[in-house]
């Protein structure tokens, strides 16, 4: 009776550890020195076992990553500076936003950052999913 027990704790706890089932969607603002961030990437690092990777984009300071594994994770984020792309022979005035054919709207104001935030390991942003929806904003500072 005694080893039914404890199996039933270990796995009760099993949650608890990270290894939690289930998934959260995940939806939240950027912010450096208390502004949004226009745009950029905001990527989590599950940890634990073979949990993935998983990036989305910021749009005028939010973002949303849906379907993230329940359990720790670390954050990193990164702006951009968008090099544009001249279509030849087309008048300057003419030029899509972005450069060439079919490209895509102009992005948001580009915004530096520490490099730090680059790094899910040196960027001092964590969480834990937890099943459901749920908002995690993130305040940057330099």
């Amino acid at each position: 009776m005694r080893r039914k027990l404890s199996l039933g704790w270990l796995l009760l706890a099993l949650p608890l550890a990270g290894c939690a089932g289930g998934t959260g969607d995940i939806t939240g603002a950027v912010r450096y020195k208390g502004a949004p961030l226009p745009s950029g990437r905001v990527t989590f690092v599950c940890e634990g076992g073979e949990k993935p990777v998983l990036s989305a984009d910021i749009k005028e300071g939010t973002y949303a990553i849906p379907q993230v594994p329940g359990g720790p994770v670390k954050v990193s984020v990164e702006t951009f500076q968008v090099k544009v792309t001249a279509v030849p022979n087309m008048p300057k005035d003419v030029q899509p936003p972005g450069g060439g054919p079919g490209a895509p709207a102009k992005p948001g104001k580009y915004v530096p950052i520490p490099p730090r935030y680059k790094d899910p390991q040196q960027s001092g942003l964590t969480f834990t999913v937890a099943g459901g929806s749920q908002k995690q904003d993130f305040d940057l500072v330099p």
